[in-house]
């Protein structure tokens, strides 16, 4: 049996509206040696019937069908049935250039590397589309340098103002699936933990040899699904599943920043972008105060010695005054930002 050369793995919940998009700029990839795996997560709508007709349409598409499980778990259901050389992972309420698989094959080959990222549009309908670029040429990673790669996947260092060097997700790369079922590595739960792609990265890039960085943007992260998980309505277990995060991550990153800095940066901007979430939420002040003492609980600070100074003013601030439980402060000053913010995009 001949090994297609990558598996693409489609997780599909409630995207009946997109999937057509999406699919149409897979099975039209210039790259024709490719399986890719839809996996119905037990959708509601009438995504089931489309992954089933799909299959139909063209012998490359594999469908699982499985017990809704989030997102995480599907992709894992997908790896179960990979076959592919590499893996790749795509978001069925994005989509892709047609040429992408066809550009990460022949990169990842040429440099003889295990793991390929590129970069990525993110898409407002077609109203707005922005170019990102995390890095301005071809970048080779290995030996010495992937031990800070590995580490800047999940924080950037104190030396840098921007809290992410490159994007987190797994939808702009390619994955040695070698690697993939010999470490027998998977994704957690999204419904545990608030970011599966940075765990699976952690789990997957100390076995790798080799990892390439293309400037090209190739995926288009789309924000027009108002069912999908980065656009949802701030809810109170998100406190829960960022700090399950904060400590897998320092458990897992211990060997390599054995101060935790990392995992601990990464806490405060997912501190941060909650409270945002938070304060932009249509809340009473009561529920607005309540949800950030809980974000802002004692007993997760007394976890964080960060040097917060180092960090961009107006992210020490937000630090400052939530370290400090400062909760009506915070509230103006989160929503004098955000207006500053408005008033620099419409000028």
């Amino acid at each position: 049996m001949k090994i297609p050369k990558i598996s693409i793995i489609v997780p599909i919940y409630n995207v009946e509206k997109y999937l057509v998009r999406c699919m149409n700029s897979l099975v039209n990839q210039t790259l024709k040696d490719i399986e890719i795996i839809m996996v119905d997560d037990g959708s509601p709508d009438n995504c089931p019937k489309m992954c089933d007709e799909w299959a139909k349409k063209d012998s490359r598409i594999k469908v699982v069908h499985k017990k809704n499980g989030g997102l995480g778990y599907a992709r894992n259901s997908g790896l179960d049935v990979a076959t592919g050389k590499y893996v790749a992972f795509v978001d069925s309420d994005d989509f892709v250039k047609t040429d992408m698989y066809e550009t990460l094959y022949n990169k990842i080959e040429e440099y003889g590397a295990d793991t390929i990222f590129c970069g990525l549009f993110k898409y407002w309908n077609g109203n707005k589309v922005i170019e990102i670029r995390n890095v301005d040429k071809t970048s080779v990673f290995e030996g010495t340098l992937l031990k800070g790669f590995s580490l800047d996947l999940a924080c950037s260092s104190i030396e840098v103002k921007k809290d992410w060097k490159y994007e987190l997700s797994v939808w702009h790369g390619l994955y040695s699936n070698e690697l993939i079922k010999k470490h027998h590595i998977r994704f957690r739960s999204e419904r545990e933990i608030i970011s599966e792609d940075i765990v699976f990265h952690q789990l997957y890039i100390i076995y790798s040899k080799k990892v390439v960085y293309i400037p090209n943007a190739l995926y288009y992260y789309c924000f027009n699904n108002t069912v999908s998980l980065t656009n949802a309505r701030y809810d109170s277990s998100r406190s829960t599943r960022m700090i399950n995060l904060f400590h897998c991550m320092r458990d897992l990153t211990k060997d390599r920043d054995p101060q935790g800095y990392r995992a601990q940066r990464m806490l405060l901007a997912y501190m941060r972008d909650n409270a945002k979430k938070i304060v932009d939420a249509k809340f009473s002040h009561r529920e607005t105060i309540k949800y950030l003492k809980e974000l802002n609980s004692q007993h997760i600070w007394s976890e964080i010695h960060y040097p917060i100074k180092t960090l961009a003013f107006h992210s020490f601030v937000i630090a400052f005054l939530q370290k400090h439980s400062l909760m009506n402060s915070l509230i103006l000053f989160l929503k004098l930002v955000k207006l500053a913010k408005r008033a620099k995009n419409k000028y």
